[in-house]
């Protein structure tokens, strides 16, 4: 099955330029007019959403909040082409959790390889059916909260276990620290101090290292965290 990418756009020409270049590399376009349609069509979420992102059109980083907030919707990694001009948009896109920001014109190979990373990524994370989530040689045990790095246990307290989780479920894609509360705090996020969460990830950041022996979180600045163990 090829991987699925829906386009969000109101010009019918940005669509058929973008939805050939991705159909020849081999994803599926389809064309996204509203949110809702996402949000309520009952099709698997696609691997990501280009958004075309006009001088003035407001609509794009408000879209990709409500796709970011949504549980159901925001696993799709979500990429700004950002029309000359319109450079105000890139904070509001950042702020929405855009996962990536292009700026036009630009070679479409960076999109494609954008892409295609992302698609690799999809493949390698796999959950079992107990829970336990596998990518490369890392190994999370959902019933006893264990982390293994090729056989290899690395202690951490829940706290930790729950931000890992998270990061690994979506490798490569930027989680807020917002996202991250609600992962590490499930019902108290709420009453979590945001910076909370970077003194965890420093935490976790140095007991996984001490065992792996490189960096596997990377921060993007004004955004959050992503789990890239090959960065």
């Amino acid at each position: 099955m090829r991987p699925r990418v829906l386009i969000y756009s109101k010009d019918p020409d940005f669509f058929l330029v973008f939805g050939h270049i991705l159909g020849v590399a081999g994803f599926d376009s389809q064309l996204l007019v509203a949110g809702n349609e996402l949000l309520q069509g009952g099709d698997a979420v696609p691997l990501a959403v280009i958004m075309d992102c006009q001088p003035g059109d407001r609509s794009v980083a408000k879209l990709c909040a409500v796709l970011k907030g949504n549980a159901e919707t925001r696993t799709a990694s979500v990429a700004g082409l950002v029309a000359p001009g319109a450079g105000g948009l890139h904070l509001d896109l950042i702020k929405a959790g855009a996962d990536e920001i292009f700026s036009r014109p630009f070679p479409p190979e960076k999109l494609l390889t954008w892409l295609q990373a992302k698609a690799a990524a999809a493949k390698t994370s796999v959950e079992s059916e107990g829970g336990d989530l596998v990518h490369g040689d890392f190994l999370l045990e959902r019933r006893s909260h264990r982390i293994l790095y090729r056989g290899k246990h690395i202690a951490a307290p829940p706290i930790e276990f729950n931000l890992l989780r998270s990061l690994m479920a979506s490798p490569g894609t930027v989680l807020s620290r917002e996202r991250l509360i609600e992962a590490a705090w499930p019902g108290h996020a709420g009453d979590t101090d945001i910076r909370g969460v970077d003194v965890h990830i420093a935490r976790l950041r140095k007991r996984l290292t001490a065992v792996i022996g490189h960096d596997v979180i990377r921060t993007v600045r004004s955004a959050g965290y992503a789990f890239a163990p090959d960065w």
